[in-house]
């Protein structure tokens, strides 16, 4: 995703075309002497500097651009390049793999939200207030017009991290020539247009805010991002046009490493100035050990693994007592740091920690068949990466492919991973017993990746599935794999029904015709 945010001035071969020395006397346009005057201007000198302007607005994202980056928002911090004119998204400065590994975002702190409006009379403003729509409305400026906006935060969304330094992304070839991250994002509505075009109405403003918008007013604005007068108050959280990505706030990335790991390299001192003579000097951190710990469960919960991981190391260094610790097993903290292990792409090693910190505090009262299926769902819910064992895998496509088909809906794309995930095991993972939840994977992905394609609008390949999955379920008498067509059809519209989903197909309606004559 990319968008120049700079004006572009071409010259022709004559220098006076550009307003050179040869010019004669009147020759330049109102535009031309506007341009010159404002590169003699504090803003036309840095229009072009990322350090002042590191909250933009993203009035020039389109739909899709908005979509992309919501969806890699939810869960990584998003990197951008933003040098010059220029700012890029860079979508492969991410692992695949371990979802959240550089960060990733709270939730969303919704706030009551009021509406603001700029307004832009010549090129210093626009530079200054809408830096990142100066590609596109300087000529227009600069010839003259002026613009309004009007704009609704209904919440703001930031990262798990303060900081990221350029060591942290050394293992990721994508990210090497990001710049900044996105710290955190403003949600809501906007509407931008030409004041020329504007038309305040009684009960409203110029953009449709208000109990007296109107279509005709909303139409008028030439750029919009979710929709105004759907951003009522507090009420606004509820509804989906009043959640757009509006303004970002990017930090830029340090080029340094961060002073922990300095100072745990650092040889020891007498003074002791290094990580490990400071810790040894402290000796009441444990209201600060607290707050590392809150801050790991909030990363834990913003599924970001590598920082949940980073907090508990902090917190284990300033209150080391066994008791307290998160590697210790009997701690409160061990069954978070089990499952900070699990989204952090160490899967085997999550696995074992949730499971002995299980065994420490419910051990008593719980059996062992008891104790596997609760780390089960565990590795279910939080296992990521190249680390997870077959089994791993097996068990969260089943889970994944549930959640797609009732929950949260997903793309084709997602639904055919996890469907092909646990296609290509179903042969290869067995039960350990009859009470084993693997048993029942596979019977569960012949209904459930059909509903997720459904879902996700593809009705064609969700059929497919259907009648392919028929066949491989271990669970399916032999005779009843056989089913011809039809028959397998009726089942298909049986499994997805409801309106809106898929079309009834020939076949359920001619098999309802026949049982309505019986």
């Amino acid at each position: 995703m990319r968008r120049s945010i700079g004006v572009v001035v071409a010259c022709g071969a004559l220098a006076i075309a550009c307003g050179g020395s040869g010019s004669p006397p009147g020759s330049k346009s109102a535009s031309d002497v506007q341009a010159s005057k404002m590169s003699e201007t504090f803003a036309g000198q840095n229009r072009c500097n990322p350090k002042g302007h590191e909250r933009p607005f993203i009035i020039e994202w389109d739909a899709t651009d908005m979509s992309s980056f919501e969806a890699r928002a939810a869960n990584d911090v998003v990197f951008v390049r933003y040098q010059g004119c220029d700012l890029v998204v860079m979508d492969s400065c991410v692992s695949d793999s371990v979802k959240g590994s550089l960060g990733s975002y709270k939730p969303v702190e919704w706030t009551s939200g009021s509406l603001e409006s700029i307004d832009v009379a010549n090129e210093g403003e626009l530079y200054a207030k809408l830096p990142l729509g100066a590609a596109e409305l300087g000529g227009r400026v600069r010839g003259g017009e002026k613009f309004h906006m009007e704009y609704f935060v209904s919440g703001t969304r930031s990262a798990t991290r303060d900081t990221i330094h350029r060591a942290d992304l050394a293992k990721t070839p994508g990210c090497k020539n990001a710049t900044h991250f996105v710290y955190a994002y403003n949600l809501g509505a906007f509407a931008l247009g030409a004041q020329s075009h504007a038309q305040g109405e009684a009960g409203g403003t110029m953009w449709g805010f208000g109990a007296g918008a109107s279509r005709t007013t909303q139409s008028k604005a030439e750029k919009r991002g979710g929709d105004l007068a759907s951003c009522r108050g507090e009420s606004a959280k509820e509804v989906q046009t009043c959640k757009a990505p509006i303004r970002l706030t990017l930090r830029e990335i340090a080029s340094d490493e961060s002073a922990d790991a300095r100072d745990a390299r650092a040889p020891e001192t007498p003074d002791g100035k290094n990580l490990a003579g400071r810790l040894q000097a402290a000796t009441a951190r444990e209201k600060e050990a607290e707050e590392h710990a809150r801050t790991a469960e909030t990363k834990l919960g913003a599924r970001d693994g590598a920082g949940c991981l980073a907090e508990l190391d902090a917190h284990d260094k300033l209150d080391p007592r066994p008791s307290g610790m998160s590697t210790s097993a009997g701690s409160y903290l061990s069954s978070a740091r089990g499952r900070c292990l699990m989204l952090a792409g160490q899967c085997p090693a999550g696995r074992d920690v949730f499971k002995r910190s299980l065994e420490k505090t419910a051990g008593a009262t719980v059996g062992p068949s008891e104790l596997d299926r609760k780390t089960d769902e565990a590795a279910t819910q939080y296992c990521q990466g190249g680390t997870m064992s077959a089994r791993d895998q097996y068990l969260k496509a089943g889970a994944d492919l549930e959640n797609a088909a009732y929950k949260e809906r997903k793309d084709v794309a997602y639904c055919m991973a996890a469907y092909n995930v646990a296609k290509r095991l179903v042969g290869t993972v067995k039960p350990k017993d009859e009470d084993d939840p693997v048993k029942l994977v596979f019977a569960n992905v012949r209904t459930n990746a059909p509903k997720c394609l459904a879902r996700a609008k593809d009705c064609a390949a969700a059929l497919t599935v259907y009648k392919e999955a028929w066949k491989l379920d271990p669970l399916m008498p032999a005779e009843s794999k056989n089913l011809n067509e039809q028959a397998l059809r009726v089942g298909f519209d049986a499994v997805i029904g409801g309106p809106g989903v898929c079309p009834k197909t020939a076949e359920k309606a001619e098999w309802e015709k026949m049982i309505e004559k019986k």
